[in-house]
C-alpha cells in the first residue's frame, strides 16, 4: 500500500495547490517589504493592491512561460532548513562549551565575513535548488524547462564555498 501523505500531496499538485502557495509567499514576502520600507507611505491599501499585482504575476509566471516555480522553490527551502536545522545543532552544542553563548554569538554576527558567508550561503543554495536554471532557462528558451546544472554553474558553486569557506577561516583565525 502507497503511502497516505503522498497520495494527498500528488492530489494537490494536480489540482494546483502548490502554485497557489508561491503566490501567497510572494504576496506576504512583498507586502511584508513594502510595510517595512514604507515605500509608498503607511497607506496600508496601496501596499496591499501592489503587493497582490506582483504577487499575481507570480502566480502566471509557470503559465505565461512554461516554467513551474514550484519543485525550485520547494527543494530551495527545503535545503535551507536543513541548513537552520544544522546551524541549531551547531549552536546548541556550541552553547555547551561557551557559558555566555549569547554574547559570543552577537559578537559573531557583527563581522562583515559573516554577512558575506550568509552571502556565499544564500548564492549557493540559490544556484543548487534550481532557482538559476529558472532565471537562465527564461533568457535563453522561453518554453523550456530548466535543465540540471551544467558544468559552470557547478564550478561556480564550488567557487562559491571556496570563498565562504576561506572567510570562515580567516575570521577565526583574526580572533585567535
Amino acid at each position: 500500500m502507497s503511502d497516505i501523505f503522498a497520495s494527498i500531496i500528488s492530489r494537490l499538485a494536480g489540482l494546483g495547490f502548490f502554485n497557489f502557495l508561491t503566490f501567497l509567499l510572494a504576496l506576504t514576502l512583498v507586502y511584508a517589504l513594502l510595510r517595512q520600507r514604507k515605500i509608498f507611505g503607511e497607506n496600508v491599501l496601496i501596499n496591499g493592491i501592489v503587493a497582490f499585482s506582483i504577487a499575481f504575476f507570480i502566480f502566471a509566471y509557470p503559465v505565461i512561460t512554461g516554467i513551474s516555480l514550484v519543485a525550485p522553490v520547494t527543494t530551495f527551502f527545503s535545503q535551507a532548513f536543513v541548513f537552520i536545522l544544522v546551524f541549531f545543532i551547531g549552536f546548541l552544542l556550541a552553547s555547551f562549551f561557551y557559558p555566555n553563548f549569547p554574547e559570543v554569538l552577537a559578537g559573531f554576527f557583527k563581522s562583515r565575513n559573516t554577512l558575506l558567508s550568509i552571502i556565499g550561503l544564500s548564492l549557493t543554495l540559490f544556484i543548487t535548488s534550481g532557482l538559476v536554471g529558472v532565471i537562465y532557462t527564461t533568457t535563453v528558451s522561453p518554453k523550456g524547462q530548466p535543465a540540471a546544472p551544467t558544468e559552470n554553474v557547478l564550478l561556480i558553486a564550488g567557487l562559491i564555498i571556496a570563498v565562504v569557506v576561506l572567510l570562515i577561516a580567516g575570521s577565526i583565525g583574526r580572533e585567535q
